[in-house]
């Protein structure tokens, strides 16, 4: 057990440098955790810092409307369109892999839930598709690329113009910061406005995800954190994500067992 130290603004104080959180944001959410005159314990003062200067959205909210993934590539987004998807049957969604990207794994992963899998090549093709959803969710792999790339970029671009869906940016936990910076930014310009953290089942420590959603103005919807299709994904709250950093602060050998 590491010794921390026993005071409220100590303690998140060492939390949020454990986790690598850029300066600005680390004393804006201190002010915050700080601010309320009696909190029973610091992990609640962290958690009221987080809902006041994050926006969280249910998964359930976000998957009323069409959604297009998207990502960095490692990110898992197949993945990602696999374990969401996993939560509806094949009357009830509607899957497609978009663009000129490897779809093997989507296909397989559908296959054991026996979900079909409809490919379309450019946004005319994903347009047509989308005709056919019948009132269906539509759950949309986008690929992966970096944000940088133009041709990506564009991609991005066109397929949201072809179907209207809301962009939502997957990026792992493991995601370096510069990385992460650059394509939460990127992302806001095309106007995502929603982010998933992959990988939480591996990696201890999401700083660097954080401080990129702080910087693009993305709304934290849900974590990877596990690989099995039923509870793969749990959607992020203040109180669960509040845990999480406190507990992998807490005992890095603990960081696994942190609920989410």
């Amino acid at each position: 057990m590491r010794d921390l130290p026993s005071d409220d603004r100590g303690f998140l104080t060492e939390v949020f440098r454990s986790h690598a959180l850029p300066a600005a944001l680390a004393e804006r959410l201190l002010d915050l955790a700080m601010a309320p005159a009696h909190a029973p314990r610091p992990v609640d003062r962290l958690a009221i810092a987080l809902a006041s200067h994050f926006n969280f959205l249910a998964l359930e909210e976000v998957l009323r409307a069409p959604v297009l993934l998207y990502g960095s590539p490692g990110s898992g987004v197949s993945t990602l369109a696999a374990k969401l998807a996993a939560r509806f049957d094949e009357r009830e969604v509607l899957v497609i892999a978009a663009g000129a990207h490897d779809t093997k794994q989507l296909a397989d992963d559908l296959e054991v839930l026996d979900l079909p899998l409809t490919l379309a090549a450019d946004a005319i093709a994903l347009r047509k598709a989308m005709g056919s959803a019948d009132g269906r969710l539509v759950i949309i792999d986008g690929g992966t690329g970096t944000l940088a790339d133009a041709a990506f970029k564009r991609r991005v671009h066109e397929f949201r113009e072809a179907t209207g869906a809301e962009g939502l940016l997957a990026l792992a936990a493991d995601a370096g910061s510069d990385e992460a910076a650059a394509q939460a930014a990127a992302a806001e310009r095309l106007g995502t406005r929603r982010l998933i953290i992959t990988k939480l089942d591996t990696v201890r420590s999401p700083g660097a995800v954080l401080a990129a959603a702080d910087l693009g103005k993305l709304a934290l919807v849900a974590g990877s954190i596990a690989p099995s299709y039923a509870f793969g994904m749990r959607n992020l709250t203040p109180e669960n994500l509040a845990r999480r950093l406190a507990g992998s602060a807490m005992r890095a050998e603990r960081w696994r067992a942190a609920p989410l």
